[in-house]
């Protein structure tokens, strides 16, 4: 298996012969009704070579906002058994679908859940919304190719250190946001679900 994941915004031909491969453990959950693929892979899955800066991936669920929203880093680190988590309100299957599912770092995910009552969430803060967080990623890249010399058209084409160098930048900019912020889902209020669904790609 090709270690694509390793590199810094890695090709969409790159990436895609792995995707199913990837998240057969997730998808076989009794509380994963799909996966899907969301963001720059599937508005630019016509262009293989199109480098991707995240990957979005979205499980649909059949678990309540509430549930999901309640999950945060300490819980799915505790190491909690699940009579104590149904004692202090928590629904241990949502705790261990978050476990499980943000547990996958190594690929440059970014994590996203579809709830049962048709919320979208992300794993971690996130402006709520996408106005403003496109704005923000645009001032992101700017920051970043003016601290590397990289603009963002010659970022495909640099060398893995130039490309690592425009993403940590990149990734700074934009984390300074919400460094007092804890890790868990938060919810987008702005996004329809339809719409969502029409712009992603099932894996």
């Amino acid at each position: 298996m090709s270690n694509w994941y390793k590199k810094c915004m890695p090709k969409i031909k790159d990436v895609e012969p792995f995707l199913k491969d990837l998240f057969k453990e997730i998808s076989s959950s009794n509380h994963v009704r799909g996966l899907y693929v969301w963001g720059s892979y599937a508005s630019h899955l016509s262009n293989p070579n199109f480098r991707l800066k995240d990957i979005d991936i979205i499980a649909r669920t059949k678990f309540h906002s509430g549930d999901l929203v309640s999950v945060n880093d300490d819980i799915i680190h505790g190491n909690y058994d699940t009579s104590y988590l149904e004692n202090v309100g928590f629904d241990p299957s949502s705790v261990k679908f978050s476990q499980d599912f943000v547990g996958i770092k190594k690929y440059n995910i970014d994590h996203w859940a579809l709830s049962h009552d048709r919320k979208l969430l992300h794993w971690g803060p996130i402006l709520i919304n996408r106005q403003e967080s496109d704005s923000m990623k645009k001032e992101a890249e700017k920051h970043a190719s003016d601290i590397t010399g990289l603009n963002k058209g010659r970022v495909s084409k640099a060398s893995e250190n130039e490309r690592e160098g425009w993403y940590d930048s990149y990734r700074h900019y934009i984390n300074r946001y919400f460094a007092d912020m804890p890790s868990g889902w938060y919810q987008v209020e702005d996004m329809k679900i339809k719409d969502i669904l029409d712009e992603a790609v099932k894996i």
